[in-house]
């Protein structure tokens, strides 16, 4: 109530000061709304200004209204980005799981915040997100010994626990028939690049001694 009280007090000295004021210069006016605060840059002193026809002491009683407002850290799930995504996975067997994640809301997302499991206690550990920027996140699962569905759901936390921003919902089937791992596995595996096998082959070509081994030569040896 008292910081309520102090923070009317300082906008009406700041909107007396202003009343007082004539011009119609934008750079003036800007200079002038930047001088109710230290972190007052250009642009926002600008985009109240537009906002308010470029009448000062409008515009001042806007950006009071609009800090006065309790702003909370937000969050948005975009997109799964998880190798394998829609097939199904065989039992008891570990997986990961990517998503898209995006700071949909006004302010920073606070240090110490982390993505957690209701049902578990690990915790990932996120970064402090500015707004609008996003970040991709990769959490470890492990499928139930059952057959059925699987549902987890995720969500952001503050350091102090407090949960923001939406839930996410990941449901999974499995089954025995499942791919999903052996889907994931394959994809870590690399492909022998086509400079190798034009190594193989040279080699194969001119080193015909016993320190280059009989089977590489059968398998590289150019037809």
């Amino acid at each position: 109530m008292e910081d309520n009280q102090n923070m009317d007090d300082i906008e009406q000295n700041f909107l007396t000061q202003f009343s007082s004021m004539v011009t119609t210069d934008k750079d003036d006016l800007v200079k002038q709304f930047q001088s109710i605060g230290e972190n007052l840059n250009y642009s926002t002193a600008t985009f109240f200004l537009d906002m308010n026809n470029w009448n000062l002491q409008a515009a001042v009683g806007c950006y009071f209204d609009f800090m006065a407002f309790p702003r909370h850290p937000s969050m948005k799930f975009l997109n799964d980005l998880t190798v394998g995504k829609d097939e199904k996975v065989t039992p008891n067997t570990s997986f990961k799981q990517t998503w898209l994640l995006q700071n949909n809301g006004d302010i920073s997302w606070p240090d110490g915040t982390y993505l957690q499991n209701e049902t578990e206690e690990k915790k990932y550990v996120m970064p402090s997100l500015s707004p609008n920027d996003t970040t991709i996140i990769t959490i470890d699962q492990i499928s139930p010994v059952n057959v059925g569905p699987f549902i987890t759901r995720w969500c952001l936390y503050a350091s102090n626990g407090t949960q923001f921003g939406e839930t996410i919902t990941s449901n999974i089937d499995v089954c025995h028939s499942g791919t999903l791992a052996i889907t994931q596995q394959m994809s870590q595996l690399q492909p022998i690049a086509s400079s190798d096998i034009e190594i193989f082959d040279s080699l194969s070509a001119t080193n015909q001694d016993a320190r280059f081994p009989q089977f590489c030569n059968r398998r590289y040896r150019r037809t």
